[in-house]
């Protein structure tokens, strides 16, 4: 009898362990497809723009990969919570304003630093408390506290871009290592200790198990409501470090300039295999999205086409892209 069964197991065993290896392969496919299009793209800027790949712009490529890189990690924590985050790019342009102001009333850098990211904190704490106490609609509570924060910016400044950036937060993204910005090296920092935390640590496994199913999450003594609030507490403290890199990077205030971080950190992050339901996808495929989606902006800016003509090639090759990501990941689960 335990031969027989144990044949059975055998027989049985065999075609999970050769169904689990496509499903691995296929995730595998997932990641190494944004990569893959990315280096397709790095060709195409050797043929439309030689001088591309100079020291120079590299610096600034490398900048912007560590700009939209932060506030597609805070996304990516929020997405896999099952919600998202509208509100980012208000965070950004609040860090901006923080900065002038207090440098304006010659207060102490890193008091300035510290005011930012604790404005970023409160932000993310609002949203996750709308979201899991009061069952606000993530889009509808983030985008209501986007209107908030931007509001208020507006009353203060006017709409008129005014302040000054402290010369000594400068050099974070205008000096590095070589030709690396420091500004890039403390967003792989981060990433490296998000990528730890998800996978090792037990904060990790329950971030997922939210995302996948609350329910069941609940039944185990896990509670959504902390997992949620501190993903968008995580999310509002990383967009703030982004948007004090960004002030250290341009030098001046502009109360618009984080706007186009909202769109872009979602595209971003689904682009590299993050799932819009929750509970799917990585540090290291978000990370991925971000660099396909800035070669993709380099190659489309450096085109002869019109800016609006340029909106129009970005938004087909970001729907084309997804598509292609989802059709990958649903084969995956088969």
């Amino acid at each position: 009898m335990s031969g027989a069964a144990d044949n059975l197991l055998r027989r049985t065993a065999a075609p999970l362990r050769r169904r689990a290896e496509l499903a691995a392969g296929r995730r595998g496919a997932l990641y190494a497809l944004p990569v893959a299009a990315a280096l397709i793209a790095a060709v195409l800027l050797v043929i439309l723009e030689p001088n591309f790949y100079r020291p120079a712009n590299l610096h600034v490529v490398m900048q912007q990969f560590a700009v939209l890189g932060l506030v597609t990690l805070g996304q990516f924590l929020v997405l896999l919570v099952g919600g998202i985050d509208l509100s980012v790019g208000a965070v950004m342009n609040a860090s901006l304003i923080t900065i002038a102001l207090m440098n304006q009333h010659h207060g102490h850098l890193v008091a300035s630093l510290a005011a930012c990211v604790g404005l970023g904190a409160l932000v993310g704490l609002a949203n996750g408390l709308l979201v899991s106490l009061r069952d606000v609609p993530p889009f509808a509570a983030t985008l209501g506290m986007t209107a908030v924060v931007q509001g208020a910016i507006l009353v203060y400044t006017k709409g008129i871009p005014a302040g000054n950036i402290p010369s000594s937060l400068r050099p974070v993204a205008l000096s590095g290592v070589g030709i690396v910005p420091y500004s890039l090296i403390i967003c792989l920092g981060i990433a490296v200790v998000l990528i730890f935390v998800l996978r090792r640590g037990t904060f990790g496994r329950k971030i997922y198990a939210v995302g996948r199913s609350p329910e069941v999450a609940r039944r185990v003594a896990i509670s959504t409501t902390y997992v949620r609030v501190v993903a968008y507490v995580m999310c509002g403290i990383l967009a703030a470090l982004a948007g004090i890199i960004l002030s250290a990077y341009v030098g001046y205030v502009d109360p618009q300039i984080g706007g186009n971080y909202n769109l872009e950190s979602i595209a971003a992050a689904i682009l590299g295999g993050v799932a819009f339901t929750g509970g799917e996808g990585g540090a290291i495929g978000a990370l991925t999205g971000v660099l396909f989606l800035l070669v993709l902006l380099n190659v489309v800016t450096l085109s002869s086409l019109s800016p609006f003509a340029q909106l129009i090639v970005q938004g087909v090759v970001m729907l084309i892209a997804v598509s292609g990501f989802q059709v990958i990941k649903n084969r995956s689960t088969i």
